[in-house]
């Protein structure tokens, strides 16, 4: 093969658009050509080289099958585990939805204790004792509100310093 010929064929070998025919001519071309004339001649005589060696027998393909059985097993035990997940996750939700809202799916009447009965059975006992606790919470409050006019001092005095 001419020169040109083999350069137009190693440009469309190495773009992707060559044929399988092209391609075996390139290697029977650099199988022939003498050593060193080209620089891809290493790299076609390794492909014929690989080409005609067998690495792989029977046993190989024995045991890719024997891989892709067990592949096939694990996926099974898995996609069960999984399924047994979305059992267990949906009864879970099941369960807390039903407790929380319990009361409202099922009426339990509730009995509230509730005493109904005064303290002192004079209505004017009653109000004075009533008029007697009022004034002693305001008494309380009055003696709050000294520290409160403290309080709007301190502001006061702090508004000034901030001022200057």
């Amino acid at each position: 093969m001419d020169s040109k010929k083999v350069k137009t064929r190693l440009k469309k070998y190495w773009e992707g658009k060559s044929n399988l025919n092209e391609e075996n001519e390139l290697k029977s071309h650099f199988l022939h050509a003498p050593d060193g004339a080209d620089p891809d001649h290493e790299y076609f005589t390794y492909l014929n080289k690989k080409s005609t060696q067998n690495p792989l027998d029977d046993q190989f393909d024995d045991e890719i099958l024997k891989l892709i059985d067990k592949n096939k097993q694990s996926r099974k035990l898995k996609n069960n585990v999984i399924k047994y997940w979305y059992v267990a996750a949906s009864l879970a939700l099941v369960i807390s939805v039903s407790i929380i809202f319990k009361d409202k799916f099922i009426k339990v009447n509730k009995v509230e204790n509730v005493v109904e009965m005064d303290t002192y059975k004079d209505p004017d006992k009653a109000f004075e004792e009533t008029k007697r606790a009022l004034l002693l919470l305001s008494s309380k409050l009055n003696q709050s509100s000294v520290y409160a006019a403290q309080f709007s001092k301190f502001e006061e005095h702090q508004n000034n310093l901030k001022q200057n």
